[in-house]
């Protein structure tokens, strides 16, 4: 069984693994408006925007193909997967849209939360943009 203090040494240890890894990076989110009926995409509504940082895996570094799937998602050669602690974006999460990072802008395709115990991070792939 995990316990109370167990979670708090996976948290601290991931801090250590990950401290040298992470990157700057900009949280773009719709705040405000409708979601179409249809899509569930949203309409209207403003930007904004949250500074971040997460560690950052440029997908055609990895893999030695074009395009292959990814839980249910067709991730293609320029695609990034991002894990950003849940602490920069637990308030925006679901109006979460785009990323920046290194100047270039990302679409979000898909996102989870992760954690063992409790979440600690969120995770998710992003399509080139600009």
């Amino acid at each position: 069984m995990i316990t109370q203090a167990d979670i708090e040494y996976m948290r601290q240890t991931r801090a250590e693994l990950v401290a040298g890894r992470q990157s700057d990076i900009t949280l773009i989110y719709t705040d405000g408006g409708d979601k179409d009926p249809i899509t569930g995409e949203p309409i209207g509504g403003d930007s904004g925007t949250k500074p971040a940082v997460g560690v950052v895996t440029e997908i055609s570094s990895v893999v030695k193909f074009d395009r292959f799937l990814e839980n249910g998602i067709e991730v293609e050669k320029g695609d990034i997967w991002l894990s950003v602690p849940i602490g920069y974006l637990a308030d925006i999460y679901e109006k979460l849209t785009q990323v920046k990072y290194d100047g270039k802008t990302y679409e979000v395709l898909s996102k989870d939360k992760k954690g063992i115990g409790e979440r600690n991070r969120a995770e998710f792939v992003g399509r080139l943009v600009s």
